[in-house]
């Protein structure tokens, strides 16, 4: 680009020559054409070193974009690979998520059914409720009905009591009369047999002759 520059610059100088060459200032003009000319030139190398400084700096961009695009680039599979991994990871949350719904829906049917039962033995526990208290009821008469069999067992008792004793003073005294009986039937036999001897006595004088007619030999 620098060529090109300093190439049209000659030309432009010697169009400038000819141009005043027939003048007489042509000399004085020359020499500020060509320190118009080096100044430009000047400048150009100055803008063409600044060019080729921007220019390294885009290429240093452009690699530094080219490792961000790849960097991105990976960064993008590395994404897509995730996107992949995350559908999946969907497609098997969305299957689990309709059995846990298959699961919730036989849940609630449980439920509904444990509702019942639990109605159901709610009203039997009610029923049952008025069983209880109609036993207590009958547990409280029964126990009032024990307390007075319990006051007349006492009662029985007292009398059974007394009863024994005056079966005990009975049998002492049956005793005491047993052995009177006893007593008295050994006199009767002594007396019997006192007797019996009386009478062979009798027997035995009312036999005799002198005794024959007497009264008491009468019978004899």
């Amino acid at each position: 680009m620098s060529a090109i520059g300093r190439r049209l610059n000659l030309g432009l100088l010697a169009l400038i020559v000819l141009s005043v060459a027939g003048t007489a200032g042509a000399t004085v003009f020359y020499q500020d054409a060509t320190s118009d000319l080096r100044a430009q030139n000047d400048r150009l190398q100055e803008k063409n070193g600044e060019l080729r400084s921007d220019l390294e700096t885009a290429r240093t961009h452009l690699q530094e974009n080219r490792t961000q695009l790849r960097e991105l680039r990976n960064t993008l599979d590395t994404r897509t690979q995730d996107v992949d991994q995350v559908a999946k990871e969907l497609d098997r949350t969305s299957r689990q998520l309709n059995a846990t719904e298959n699961q919730l829906a036989e849940t609630r049917a449980e439920l509904r059914e444990r509702e019942a039962q639990v109605d159901e033995l709610q009203s039997t526990n009610r029923e049952l409720d008025g069983e209880i208290s109609d036993l207590r009821e009958e547990r409280d008469r029964l126990e009032a009905e024990v307390a007075d069999l319990e006051s007349d067992v006492e009662t029985l008792r007292g009398e059974r009591d007394q009863l024994q004793e005056d079966v005990e003073d009975l049998e002492a005294q049956i005793e005491t009369l047993e052995a009177d009986v006893a007593e008295l039937e050994e006199r009767v036999e002594t007396l019997e047999s006192e007797n019996s001897e009386m009478e062979s006595d009798l027997e035995t004088l009312c036999s005799q002759e002198e005794n024959a007619g007497k009264p008491a030999c009468e019978g004899y």
